[in-house]
């Protein structure tokens, strides 16, 4: 578990275990993540990397038979409390799936989907330019809004994917796999949007790649089996491992 108390924590896991009938996705899993850093869940497919981040914004509940025991915490607040508003927390903490999900129509439309589901009507194209010159997407100015989504380069899509979410001004941005199946070039502009975005809001990336968590972030979470092997500062975990598991993963021998 994170040094850092839960005051300076914006989300908290504590024992969380997580099920999709009889399969265990997530273990007693306990770790907390600081407000205004960027963290990566590493580790191989099926660790729960995905899991735990749907753990934080509820949406693991969407899919048939998932339960959930032990707690997940937004700024001290139990996210499965009855007084919590599941879309208002999606909106604090906006997620990115690894899948470009994006719908038929301009990159305007995709933009003002997630703020006309919020009820905003107000200055749209104000929002939607500021959204999509934070993730690099303005660079080709107005004529990017009625730009068939469809039609952008993959790196293109996720990044407005991204802007999408940010047009909602999350808290925290969840991020599943950001950079899979991008070239090169695309890959490492989503890189420096992330470490830009630390400016604003707290950044939870999942990832199969360690060298890519070695780059972004401030801090790394290994799960193997759904369960946490070792969770501390990036460096650390990178050149002085404490599990056994955590060094094989590392290393490749686990791969």
């Amino acid at each position: 578990m994170s040094m850092l108390g839960p005051a300076a924590s914006v989300l908290i896991a504590e024992s969380l275990t997580v099920r999709f009938g009889r399969r265990i996705a997530l273990s007693d899993v306990t770790l907390a993540i600081p407000e205004g850093r960027v963290v990566s869940v590493i580790g191989p497919p099926g660790a729960g990397k995905t899991t735990l981040l749907r753990s934080f914004n509820r949406m693991n509940e969407l899919l048939p038979r998932a339960s959930t025991t032990g707690a997940a915490r937004f700024r001290g607040i139990d996210l499965h409390d009855a007084r919590v508003d599941p879309v208002d927390l999606r909106r604090r903490i906006g997620m990115v799936l690894a899948e470009t999900s994006l719908f038929p129509g301009s990159v305007f439309d995709n933009v003002a989907f997630g703020l006309r589901a919020q009820g905003v009507e107000e200055d749209l194209h104000g929002r939607a330019e500021e959204a999509l010159t934070r993730v690099g997407l303005w660079t080709v100015g107005a004529e990017i809004l009625d730009a068939h989504a469809l039609d952008l380069p993959a790196g293109d899509q996720r990044r407005l994917c991204m802007a999408r979410t940010l047009a909602l001004e999350p808290v925290v941005l969840l991020l599943d796999e950001p950079t899979g199946h991008l070239d090169p070039v695309s890959a490492a502009a989503i890189e420096s949007l992330i470490h830009a975005l630390r400016e604003d809001c707290t950044v939870v990336v999942a990832t199969c790649d360690p060298a890519l968590a070695g780059r972004i972030s401030d801090l790394t979470a290994h799960l193997d089996g759904g369960g946490l092997m070792e969770y501390g500062p990036t460096r650390e975990l990178f050149t002085n491992p404490r599990n056994s598991r955590t060094e094989a993963y590392l290393t490749g021998r686990a791969r």
